[in-house]
């Protein structure tokens, strides 16, 4: 078992290579991890809601590593 904690700030790529940036939300339905957000986003652009981030689904995830999330292509 994973914690949410565990997801925080680590980067994600495609599984081609392609950086998608890093998790700074994690989306829940009953206690289950449904999406995480991940962008490049600065704590200041969060809070101004000026970008906006990329959605991965996590049917998507295919390896989590202690340093970063493996998604599909």
């Amino acid at each position: 078992m994973i914690r949410a904690s565990e997801l925080q700030g680590k980067r994600v790529r495609r599984e081609n290579g392609e950086p998608l940036g890093r998790v700074y939300e994690i989306r829940l339905r009953d206690s289950q991890v449904t999406a995480l957000i991940c962008g490049a986003r600065g704590f200041f652009q969060r809070l101004a809601g000026t970008e906006a981030g990329r959605r991965v689904d996590w049917k998507q995830v295919q390896k989590i590593t202690p340093s970063e999330i493996i998604i599909a292509d």
